[in-house]
């Protein structure tokens, strides 16, 4: 209660302003009750004309467009790209279990105005019938209410050591939910010193989770694989391997300071329930701020209403005395002497509520001729109008909204000029955007140091990627088993690795769907060529009626490439192919002819070299023939007696006919290309012997052959030429 003090203390200033703020845009809380009681008391009118309320709207409008994306990232060895992506699918899928988006607003619903909102991250089990606990968002109705603890700096209060969140319960559910701690007693006189009398009224009994960091040691391990293991409240095996391991200098072990989060519900005396110890580094609540500075000692914090309330109540005062002017004018009183109205007077007393057809009156000598006249009706003021539009204007430049970016028609002619009149006014309230971004991320961290103690069982979630698509995700799988003293592989093992948690927003002027259309718009413009390959996803950036069956009917007619590339992202079966169409069909028969066509001549030159080959094959037998039976005969005439001596031509004529045999067989090999390789080739016969040059007539009988016909010169035979 001391702590509770303290935090009550530092920031009571800016949590009264603040709930100030909320009131100013409520009707009937925009005139400060004195002046309001005094004009009510006189008839005087108090009208509201809220220019402010559209202000805020604009601003949480844009944080309503925008559709936040949490990326996580691998840090260390053990982390790697794939789980990263599974655990962002499990933070996307803890936002959409909870409507996380609604959440959000609700909260950016007290930040724009009042400066400051909150929510917070729980776990519960899924159902009343599992033991498994999931990861949920929930809301914070009293955002404005959080006490956290004052020497915190951060933005995201993630260095504070303890945060209170009040809960004003009524006190029959107070007393039925705990019959064992009566609310008589929490705010009894020896508890005055603890601020208890704001803790129990005769309406309410105040309640208040306080979650705590507790310092604690810690004993980590530094295994040879990188990975850090914490033995702080490890098992016994874990701890002697871990020991082990460092004795032999395979391992290092170091006790550092940490700490430990819990949560506990109390009342102003006592503990109700706890402690309970939550998952994770981070006490699970999450503040957005408005407009937070230091000034030395003392933080202020505001929203965009703080600024802008005398300039909001200088209108409605401007507005509300030229109503009644106006409003005065048929009023106007009749003056006239006593004299001329005696006798008339429920006439004269109902001449502006009734339409008489005459006014009757007395003449008074005293008044000479003249008769009861009008009052001139009250002129409206000219100080009064421009009062209201400086009042109006003073609006816009406190907030930084201009008409432009409320949507009202300027001078702005083209797309272009309009969106960037707007953004002009996004500039203005960028600072609660970027604080709304911040305080997203930080609970994208929260969720991710809470997954390794949630999800650490396997289990199915069906998760929703970045593209909107579901998936059914599969945890902590075992693939496979234990081999030569190896663990077994792990699929998407969310247990282990470190891990960062990064963020991403769209554009501020308008959806990012729409921002997607506009740029794939001007992309197709520039390379029209491209636009077959990127018109489905242009259909599907459309916000119209039936944009993704459309989408669908035009990835049926991309290349087969990028459908199997969509289906390997999406984790679909390859789509079938498509049938040819009949320009396709016509095209292929007329390759098929021309490949029979060619085929058919291929044959019949098959056979042309057929039949050449076996016509060389049979002349070379002629010649061979012819040969043997000339150099027989010469042999036998050799033999007979008294003949003459051996034509040493022959020899000659033999090694050429050799020769000539072999270039015809080489010949032949050529042409047979085409088939299978022949045998290997006999062995190169001997080069041939040159003829005499001083060879004599060949002998009756003989033949002559000209030795040109191998390459080689032409003797003189018998000397002729």
């Amino acid at each position: 209660m001391r702590r509770w003090a303290r935090a009550d203390t530092a920031d009571r200033e800016n949590r009264e302003r603040a709930y100030e703020d909320l009131e100013f845009l409520e009707p009937g809380g925009q005139w400060e009750a004195e002046i309001k009681q005094l004009r009510e008391s006189a008839g005087r009118p108090c009208l509201e004309f809220d220019r402010l309320g559209t202000t805020v709207a604009q601003i949480t409008g844009d944080i309503r467009q925008m559709r936040p994306a949490i990326k996580v990232v691998a840090i260390d060895d053990r982390g790697d790209k794939e789980t990263a992506e599974v655990r962002a699918g499990i933070i996307r899928y803890v936002e959409g279990r909870s409507d996380a988006s609604a959440i959000y607003f609700a909260a950016a619903d007290q930040q724009v105005p009042a400066g400051v909102g909150h929510w917070k991250v729980i776990t519960e089990y899924g159902s009343d019938s599992t033991f498994e606990q999931e990861i949920a968002v929930a809301p914070i109705p009293d955002g404005i209410g959080v006490r956290w603890d004052p020497d915190a700096v951060k933005k995201t209060r993630e260095d504070a050591k303890f945060c209170f969140i009040p809960v004003d319960k009524d006190r029959a559910a107070y007393e039925e939910e705990y019959p064992d701690h009566p609310c008589e007693e929490i705010g009894g006189s020896d508890a005055s010193f603890t601020g208890a009398s704001d803790w129990s009224t005769p309406d309410v009994v105040r309640l208040a989770e306080y979650y705590v960091k507790t310092p604690v040691k810690k004993r980590l391990a530094l295994m040879p694989d990188g990975e850090v293991r914490d033995l702080t409240n490890a098992d016994p095996e874990d701890l002697a391997e871990a020991e082990v391991m460092a004795a032999q200098g395979q391992a290092r072990i170091e006790v550092r300071d940490g700490h430990k989060i819990e949560r506990y519900l109390i009342n102003a005396r006592e503990v109700l329930e706890g402690p309970v110890l939550i998952p994770g580094r981070f006490i699970p609540v999450v503040p957005v701020f408005g407009v937070e500075q230091v000034i030395g000692k003392k933080r202020t914090r505001r929203g965009v209403v703080r600024k802008a309330k005398d300039s909001q109540r200088a209108y409605n005062y401007s507005r509300s005395t030229q109503t009644e002017v106006v409003a005065l004018q048929p009023k106007a009183p009749f003056v006239g002497t006593e004299e001329q109205f005696r006798g008339y007077e429920d006439i004269w007393a109902t001449a502006n509520s009734e339409n008489h057809p005459f006014l009757p009156y007395n003449p008074d000598p005293k008044a000479g001729t003249a008769m009861p006249q009008r009052v001139p009706p009250p002129v409206a003021s000219s100080g009064l109008a421009e009062l209201s539009r400086e009042a109006a204007e003073d609006i816009k430049g406190v907030t930084g909204i201009y008409d432009a970016s409320l949507g009202a028609p300027s001078n702005e002619s083209s797309g272009k000029a309009i969106l960037a009149r707007q953004r002009e006014g996004d500039v203005g309230s960028f600072v609660y955007i970027e604080n709304f971004n911040r305080a997203i991320r930080h609970t994208g961290a929260i969720i991710n140091s809470m997954i390794p103690a949630i999800y650490d069982t396997a289990r199915t979630l069906r998760i929703i990627g970045e593209d909107g698509k579901v998936d059914l995700v599969k945890l902590n799988q075992p693939q496979g088993l234990a081999v030569d003293g190896k663990s077994e592989v792990i699929k998407n093992d969310v247990t282990v690795g470190a891990y960062d948690v990064s963020f991403e927003m769209g554009a501020s002027y308008s959806t990012k769907q729409q921002a997607a259309s506009d740029g794939i718009m001007a992309f197709i413009q520039a390379a029209p060529n491209a636009a077959p390959l990127v018109l489905d996803i242009l259909a599907k950036a459309q916000d119209w009626p039936l944009s993704d069956k459309i989408a669908k009917r035009i990835r049926t007619m991309l290349p087969p490439q990028i459908q199997a590339q969509e289906a390997q992202e999406s984790g679909e079966p390859p789509p079938p192919p498509m049938p040819p169409s009949p320009q396709e069909q016509a095209a292929m028969q007329a390759q098929e002819r021309q490949q029979q066509i060619e085929a058919g001549r291929l044959q019949v030159d098959m056979k042309k070299l057929d039949v050449e080959r076996e016509k060389l094959r049979n002349d070379m037998l002629k010649i061979q023939t012819e040969a043997d039976r000339l150099i027989a005969e010469a042999q036998m005439g050799a033999a007979q007696p008294g003949a003459p001596a051996a034509d040493p031509r022959l020899d000659a004529i033999a090694a050429a006919v050799a020769q000539l045999s072999e270039v015809v067989s080489m010949i032949m090999e050529e042409m047979s290309a085409v088939e299978p390789p022949p045998p290997a080739p006999p062995a190169e016969p001997e080069p041939p012997m040159a003829l005499p040059a001083d060879l004599v007539e060949p002998p009756p009988g003989g033949f002559s052959f000209d030795p040109s016909a191998l390459g080689q010169p032409a003797p003189d035979m018998m000397g002729q030429p």
